[in-house]
């Protein structure tokens, strides 16, 4: 499947606009997505796991970071596939979605309580979290 490809460069993190990354794992023609926990900011909402950069890292070692953090996996995260801006309540972000590859660890829940491996179709079927739905209808090929 043919991506668009984004040119992100760090210096876009100045400004009161927040980055966030999101992973985009695929196995066996799924995709990994996690449902926030209740008592977590977007409780019942589903999304690409992920999180926030924080100023001395890359997108990628961000998304590398978090994922160790919250789902006890190893990974590899590769190019920005897209970037998809949102406004919420608490103020603006751009999720940045990226292609990533787990290389190790055992899956296991911290923030969230539930993961599905679902079939690009299916993403839309889930509660998503506002900022996630484009990256849902990239990968469905309904962009």
């Amino acid at each position: 499947m043919p991506f668009l490809f984004c040119d992100f460069r760090l210096g876009n993190l100045e400004g009161n606009m927040k980055y966030v990354t999101a992973a985009v794992i695929r196995e066996k023609g799924r995709i990994l997505i996690t449902r926030r926990s209740p008592g977590q900011t977007m409780a019942g909402f589903w999304e690409f796991p992920g999180g926030k950069i924080e100023a001395d890292e890359t997108p990628q070692r961000c998304l590398e970071r978090e994922l160790k953090e919250e789902l006890g996996i190893d990974t590899e995260a590769g190019a920005v596939i897209m970037e998809s801006p949102w406004h919420y309540d608490g103020g603006a972000i751009t999720l940045l979605a990226i292609e990533t590859e787990i290389t190790g660890g055992e899956l296991r829940l911290t923030v969230h309580d539930r993961v599905q491996w679902a079939a690009p179709e299916e993403l839309e079927t889930f509660r998503l979290s506002p900022a996630d739905i484009p990256v849902a209808r990239l990968l469905a090929g309904r962009r």
